[in-house]
């Protein structure tokens, strides 16, 4: 887990991003209670694809069930931010299409024992469309007038760079799996750190609405 500075880097940002998203998640709003719950996950998840990787030598698996999971909570937390039935309806017909391209594309092109690339590679371009058409939401609300005091504003943030930085890299890891028999490491090294720092700041992001929902009920009494 901690074998090299990149992998330290990125389970001690996850590791500290789960606790704090657990010390802010009782004053934090739903869609940021979500998301604290997906930073958990995603904690053990890693731990357990460890423990996995320990045992049979390949732990893709799980990443071939979490992919789904994850995409689930991101659309839970979008369609909170969102409020409307049409975007309900674009994010969980989203969902439908990414749980059955994960199971055609286990059963067809990428199973099991094999990185699910196509699907991470699908579920950051709906992210990316996701987050873009938020941020014009945004841009029409009253969030605009304090955005950096805003735990959406980083959240959203974080999905658009990331993943948008998702697509390049798994696109690339595509390639490496099919074609370059020596391929740079360096490339797997930054999304490490991409990662480490998009829980980080799923992790402030949590605590900025949390501050902000303590401040308020606060001011009320």
């Amino acid at each position: 887990m901690f074998r090299d500075f990149y992998h330290a880097f990125y389970y001690s940002l996850l590791i500290a991003a789960t606790v704090l998203c657990i010390l802010f998640f009782k004053n934090a709003q739903r869609p940021f209670r979500l998301l604290a719950v997906l930073v958990v996950l995603t904690l053990l998840s890693e731990l357990t694809a460890k423990y996995v990787a320990y045992i049979l030598h390949n732990n893709n698996m799980v990443y071939h069930f979490f992919t789904p999971v994850e995409f689930l909570f991101y659309v839970l937390i979008y369609q909170q931010f969102f409020s409307s039935k049409k975007w309900n309806y674009i994010l969980w017909l989203c969902f439908a299409i990414l749980v059955f391209s994960e199971i055609f594309n286990t059963i067809f092109f990428q199973p099991l024992n094999v990185d699910n690339t196509n699907i991470l590679i699908l579920e950051s371009i709906f992210l990316v469309a996701f987050s873009l058409s938020l941020f014009i939401k945004i841009s029409e609300s009253e969030y605009h007038q304090h955005l950096l005091k805003e735990g959406i504003f980083w959240f959203n943030s974080a999905v658009l760079f990331y993943y948008a930085f998702n697509i390049l890299i798994w696109g690339f890891h595509s390639i490496q799996v099919y074609n370059l028999k020596n391929p740079p490491m360096f490339i797997y090294n930054f999304i490490l750190v991409f990662s480490g720092l998009l829980y980080a700041i799923y992790a402030f992001a949590t605590g900025l609405n949390s501050i902000a929902v303590k401040k308020r009920r606060l001011n009320h009494e």
